[in-house]
């Protein structure tokens, strides 16, 4: 799914708004850096890095995929 660049509903900063599109793929993880490569191979993209900071969740800029921090994780 191709990030929409004129709905301001499918970016990283509306995921609770009721009109916003769902995230491709949610990834739980128990740290707040991650690395996505959107799956490898011919359908994947660069390798890319992300800090959540005081979010509980990041999305990659490539894939639209949803790192989302598992409940009770410490974030280390």
């Amino acid at each position: 799914m191709t990030k929409l660049r004129d709905n301001p509903l499918t970016d990283a900063s509306t995921p609770g708004h009721p009109d916003a599109l769902p995230a491709p793929e949610i990834i739980m993880v128990t740290s707040r850096r991650v690395k996505c490569d959107g799956g490898g191979g011919a359908l994947g993209h660069p390798v890319v890095y992300y800090d959540m900071g005081e979010e509980p969740f990041v999305e990659c800029g490539y894939c639209d995929r949803r790192f989302v921090l598992a409940e009770g994780a410490d974030g280390h």
